[in-house]
């Protein structure tokens, strides 16, 4: 199994393991009979632990048995070739700080189709990602030793994607990951009985950064974007994680994430891109974020100041940016 080792002086921490370096790329399994995400080639994965499939006006819930349920709308199953496991194996002894590499991962396939792109999937379908997200989040955070769900979408080569079958996927960790734990400090207002997040939506809702707005959610451009054209979608009501987002909640959350991506293919021609979910962590101790999801297109290469300092350039002002996506939106 890996490991998660943790930098000399820093919170940084790196998960070393050599299984990631076997999973297959579209390099090696070219056209859709050989993506191991396509219907027909369920077999080539590991059972699927939650399967929707659609049945006339409602959508069914199914597992794998010992055959593959066909038909499938959304498929969830463990990756093949996790960073993490669920083995508790003990490390050598070090000189260093590590700890075994704990912890699940899944794989959520968003749609049947091969080469529909994510700007391509209708709302339908990104409400039925969601709600497979939803439910495989909850059943995460009820496993012994898991404090956080991470959730994240590679989209091209430059994203690190190494397959093109849309898909999302799912990692859990036994500690809140060190960048949430910096926005738990930055975001968390119990103290004064405030949400920092919600205060800023307030100011962005009626501001140049605005992109897109739908009933009761928001995407906009952050003040401090550290790509150009990031933009961030956010529930406009208080929530702490998607898991207490209705279903109509969740459609209205398709709706902007469609829109968007829809925006940003136009503007950009499909660029490569990273989405992310932050949520809060399962142990509430620490504090609880405003759940939002945050959108990294892959523009530009970061360089020695943005790896080595942490201080990011962009050139494209985040209110210009802003103002294009919103245009494609209206155009």
């Amino acid at each position: 199994m890996g490991e998660i080792r943790k930098d000399y002086f820093s919170d940084r921490l790196v998960i070393v393991s050599e299984a990631r370096a076997k999973r297959p790329s579209d390099a090696s399994a070219k056209g859709r009979r050989k993506c191991v995400f396509c219907p027909g080639n369920e077999l080539q994965t590991p059972p699927a632990e939650l399967v929707l499939v659609e049945r006339k006006d409602a959508i069914a819930v199914m597992v794998d048995q010992i055959e593959p349920v066909k038909g499938w709308t959304v498929r969830a199953f463990p990756n093949k070739f996790p960073a993490v496991s669920p083995s508790r194996m003990p490390l050598p002894k070090t000189d260093f700080e590590a700890e075994p590499a704990y912890g699940f991962q899944y794989v959520i396939v968003v749609t049947p189709k091969h080469n529909l792109s994510f700007h391509q999937v209708p709302v339908k379908q990104w409400h039925r990602t969601l709600t497979a997200f939803q439910e495989l989040t909850k059943r995460l955070l009820h496993k012994e030793g898991v404090q956080y769900v991470y959730a994240f979408i590679n989209h091209g080569e430059q994203a690190g994607a190494s397959l093109s079958h849309p898909h999302l996927q799912l990692i859990t960790f036994s500690a809140t990951p060190p960048l949430i734990q910096e926005e738990l400090k930055g975001m968390d207002g119990l103290a004064s009985n405030t949400c920092k997040l919600c205060t800023v939506l307030e100011k962005e809702l009626n501001g140049p950064r605005l992109i897109f707005k739908a009933e009761q959610f928001a995407a906009f451009a952050p003040w401090a974007s550290t790509h150009a054209y990031e933009f961030w979608i956010a529930p406009t009501i208080h929530q702490t994680t998607i898991l207490e987002a209705t279903s109509k909640q969740l459609e209205s959350t398709s709706v902007v994430i469609r829109t968007t991506l829809g925006a940003l293919a136009r503007v950009l021609h499909n660029p490569d891109f990273n989405l992310v979910f932050h949520i809060s962590p399962r142990n509430h101790t620490e504090g609880k974020l405003h759940w939002h999801i945050e959108v990294y297109p892959q523009v530009t290469k970061w360089a020695g100041l943005e790896r080595g300092a942490r201080v990011y350039i962009n050139q494209v002002p985040p209110e210009e940016a802003a103002k294009r996506l919103a245009s494609a939106i209206r155009h």
